[in-house]
């Protein structure tokens, strides 16, 4: 198909900032009141349908070379993550008192900033130093896939893709070892890029169903979030929130090819801020626990949301735009990003 101008949906950028302060209430409850909303994580689970949705998108409007797809990849993942990354790793060395529960090692660290899943020496848990960054890891492990599948033609490439994560999630069912790797990449939760990527061809090839239908897939899809979160079900993910995650993605994106969406800066600001956000709030709401005697636990929930909000826009504003910006391999890298 001949390139032409890929739309920005302020439906994806919204979509973007409430995973993203999902995941921020998520830990901000967890610290207030002692146990979470687990629904709030569920903000992953639509931040990888939206990146499958981007992706293809991406690639189906504006011709890639693999090289090329992962530099652009590489240049808008890993500065902030880096950067979020040795920070950590520098605090917890410096002032260890502020971190207590935390191990610091050097496989980890290298592990940690090459997104190779490891367990933690901290808990034992396939984490990162950073924790929010097990996502990454799923991201970039994603983008390496789609890469080899950019050598393919478009049918050729969406049967490669869904074969490739259908068999990953065949070996997460029938594997019983204890390899970090195989564990992490073939959890089911991988299958939510490529509901995305279905997502993605069906906009591609102008196959969304009708308007009612945006409207349908999105009740749907808070319905099933909310009856989750009230019975308090997270697993299956892959099914409880996974499939509320693609009715979520699916409906917004069909009222937005179908309709008119309005624009409200505020969170279309916060979308592009989203990354920035999703890895700095733990950072946020470790520090202001430091104070958390001098709040109420409502003051304490509102200060951490304020703050992540603010802090992880600084974070967007000073580090990651001008550092995306810097590193941007040529005038077609520029690219509608997942704020992970």
């Amino acid at each position: 198909m001949p390139e032409t101008a890929l739309p920005k949906l302020l439906s994806i950028q919204y979509l973007r900032a409430f995973a993203a302060f999902g995941v921020v209430i998520f830990h901000a409850q967890g610290l207030t009141y002692g146990r979470a909303l687990v629904i709030g994580s569920a903000g992953v689970d639509v931040f990888f349908v939206v990146s499958g949705f981007v992706m293809w998108t991406v690639n189906a409007y504006r011709r890639q070379t693999p090289a090329d797809f992962l530099l652009n990849r590489i240049t808008r993942i890993v500065p902030m993550y880096w950067f979020a990354t040795l920070s950590f790793v520098f605090a917890a060395i410096t002032f260890p008192a502020l971190f207590p529960r935390l191990v610091v090692s050097t496989s980890h660290t290298f592990a940690s900033l090459f997104f190779v899943p490891m367990r933690s020496p901290s808990n034992g848990e396939i984490w990162p130093v950073v924790v929010p960054g097990w996502t990454l890891n799923c991201e970039m492990f994603f983008y390496a896939i789609f890469a080899l599948a950019l050598f393919l033609e478009s049918i050729k490439r969406l049967i490669f893709l869904a074969a490739a994560f259908s068999a990953l999630s065949l070996v997460g069912h029938i594997y019983t070892g204890s390899s970090p790797l195989i564990i992490f990449y073939s959890d089911p939760i991988m299958l939510e890029f490529l509901s995305g990527i279905l997502l993605g061809r069906a906009f591609e090839q102008d196959r969304l169903p009708q308007l009612r239908w945006g409207y349908v897939a999105l009740t749907v899809g808070l319905l099933l979030f909310l009856v989750s979160a009230r019975l308090d079900i997270e697993s299956p993910r892959i099914v409880f929130w996974g499939i509320p995650a693609f009715l979520l993605v699916a409906g917004a994106v069909i009222l937005e090819e179908k309709r008119n969406v309005l624009f409200v800066p505020a969170l279309a600001v916060l979308g592009d801020a989203s990354y920035s956000i999703y890895l700095t709030h733990t950072f946020t709401i470790s520090a202001i626990e430091k104070f958390k005697a001098h709040f109420s636990p409502a003051s304490f929930f509102v200060a951490s949301l304020i703050l992540s909000a603010l802090i992880g826009l600084a974070a967007w504003r000073l580090f990651e735009r001008p550092f995306a910006e810097l590193l941007k391999p040529g005038p077609g890298a520029q690219q509608p990003h997942l704020a992970e």
